[in-house]
């Protein structure tokens, strides 16, 4: 990456003014003010305190050299919210207190008049956009009077004309001498146009966001969103408690399957944040994501409530990731809640709709609901997309072809192969220029060096061009029916796999004995595996260099003969930590 070149720095703090001239002696007092004067080149370093605004920068930088850069100040705690105190609570009844507001105190944006809305969302549109928190973290909506009064933590919203009044029950506490805020504000950090390329957001908190549920194909909003732009870096931040989604590319609506310029949009850099407490999504988005990276964030107690949800719920879920690498992420606590009669689908990682040159690699997910899937590949092309040197915990199910399963390791995973029915695009080589579109059909994908654990790959449909081979199936997991001539089945072996959670991320421990090494598997590059037919494209990186597997979970460069099956290269029992590194 280029070195930043500096041009101008405003400093922004809890003490300044907007009449002064932000510098480090005579500081601004809104983060806005300083993004109405900064150009290319510039940073704004802001200093410890809550700042409560939307801020929506309105321009960009010119460059990855030249951007413009929003950065906490060294070692200090910058949080932004999209919420305000409210001091005016009156005592209703026991520990149920009561607060009206009028319906000028929002402005042209009142979320306690706002209920979620938009398509895919099956369950929840009575919720209201509008939440309540205490200590910064959200309260859950109830409906009547009696529900609330049964249920510290809990809130309900009474619309009347010309005010809302907010009924809550916050146990023992006083919610006038405690911090307990609302949230006002649709967006934390959002840019008022769209397009806006080279901008960076470094150690931040963002936090209270009511924006709308994400929806695909449409323009969304979230706490964080570039806005359709380019070449954003979102780095070291924490976005909790949005009510939908913490970060968004803001997507420009269009069909799923019409080309768009991928010079122009995305290439983000999303990187070691902790994202957590968001109703809807950690990271959602269509094709604003193309060419990112997202990689060594911890994204923890996604849809905790369980209060609304449909087929856009995930802890990350990307349509169209054209070449779009998920790396390094932990992914835990992502929930689900099934309706009865609804085909709900719930996902911690979630690629869907025409990905092509996507790779998920370095992931540990783990600890989820066990109705939340740990991996859905939904209706792509792929040819390819590439998995591999995860760890998974939880259900793999997929709904596409052309994809490469290699040096995972499946804890206990059931698969779950859908039937591919969609019509969809698929790409010229790294470009979102649209090759040609046709109905997915079963095959293309291989399963090469991996490690099973519990449960094995059976069920697996054979179809054209499918592969399987040089597995480790361990404590009943079976192998393919009809492939798998080099993979060992060990069903007397139980291995010990152990995930400890840490608050930045998690140590994992896992003992297979000598198999991995065993089953003396080839390397997977881009000659071995070759070139899929479709596309015309192999295993490469997003610029078309050759892809080969020759570093494992932790960096280790592998045997360049026989490497070992599953993530870890090397003999006996293994210890690798995954977590996120920046403040």
């Amino acid at each position: 990456m280029a070195v930043e070149s500096r041009g101008a720095e405003y400093f922004v703090s809890p003490g300044g003014a907007d009449a002064d001239p932000g510098t480090r002696e005579r500081p601004l007092r809104r983060i806005q003010r300083a993004a109405d004067m900064m150009q290319a080149g510039d940073v704004c370093t802001i200093r410890a305190g809550i700042y409560r605004e939307w801020i929506r920068p309105p321009r960009g930088g010119v460059s990855e050299d030249r951007p413009i850069t929003y950065r906490a100040a060294p070692g200090e705690r910058v949080i932004i919210r999209g919420s305000e105190r409210i001091i005016s609570w009156a005592r209703d009844n026991g520990t149920v207190w009561r607060a009206e507001l009028p319906d000028s105190f929002f402005g042209d944006f009142n979320p306690y008049r706002l209920h979620l809305s938009g398509d895919w969302l099956h369950y929840g549109k009575e919720y209201h956009l509008g939440c309540v928190y205490q200590d910064g973290v959200s309260l859950r909506e109830k409906f009547t009077a009696q529900e609330v009064a049964a249920a510290p933590g809990s809130y309900r919203i009474e619309e009347n004309p010309g005010s809302v009044m907010l009924h809550a029950n916050f146990g023992e506490n006083d919610p006038n001498r405690e911090q307990v805020e609302i949230n006002v504000r649709e967006c934390v950090f959002f840019p008022r146009l769209e397009g806006l390329g080279y901008v960076t957001l470094d150690g931040l908190w963002f936090e209270h966001a009511a924006a709308n549920w994400a929806a695909w194909r449409c323009a969304q909003r979230g706490a964080v969103g570039t806005g359709w732009g380019f070449r954003w870096v979102i780095r070291n931040c924490r976005v909790s408690d949005a009510r939908c989604v913490g970060i968004v590319c803001g997507n420009a609506a269009s069909s799923e399957n019409s080309g768009f310029d991928l010079t122009n949009v995305g290439g983000h850099l999303v990187q070691r944040n902790h994202i957590l407490r968001c109703g809807q999504a950690a990271i959602h988005g269509f094709k604003g994501w193309g060419s990112s990276v997202i990689e060594g964030n911890l994204i923890e107690d996604i849809n905790v409530h369980e209060e609304f949800g449909g087929e856009e719920t995930a802890g990350i879920k990307i349509h169209n990731p054209i070449d779009v690498t998920i790396r390094n992420n932990v992914l835990r606590r992502i929930h689900a809640r099934r309706v009865p009669g609804d085909n709900n689908d719930f996902a911690a990682i979630w690629v869907d709709w025409a990905g092509q040159g996507t790779r998920v690699t370095g992931n540990v997910v783990y600890d989820n609901d066990p109705e939340t899937w740990a991996l859905y590949l939904q209706n792509n092309h792929g040819s390819p997309i590439l998995i591999d040197h995860n760890v998974f915990a939880g259900t793999i199910s997929s709904s596409s072809s052309g994809c490469v399963f290699a040096h995972n390791l499946f804890d206990r995973c059931r698969w779950n192969f859908l039937k591919p029915y969609a019509w969809v695009a698929y790409w010229k080589p790294h470009t979102a220029e649209v090759a040609d579109c046709k109905v997915i059909t079963c095959g293309h994908d291989r399963y090469l060096n991996n490690v099973f654990c519990g449960d094995g790959i059976e069920r697996l449909p054979e179809g054209p061009g499918m592969q399987a081979d040089w597995n480790v199936f361990y404590g009943g997991a079976k192998a393919s029916g009809w492939a798998d001539p080099h993979s060992l089945v060990l069903p007397e072996i139980k291995p010990q796999i152990e995930f400890v959670s840490r608050p930045d991320g998690v140590d994992l421990r896992f003992d297979g004995g000598d198999a991995p090494q065993l089953v003396k598997c080839p390397l997977i590059n881009r000659d071995f595996i070759g070139e899929f037919a479709l596309t015309g494209q192999g295993l490469e990186s997003p610029d078309g260099t050759p892809l080969a597997l020759d570093r494992d979970f932790s960096g280790r460069l592998r045997d360049a003969v026989h490497p070992a099956a599953g993530p870890f290269e090397g003999t006996g029992p293994t210890s690798v930590s995954s977590r996120r590194t920046g403040p």
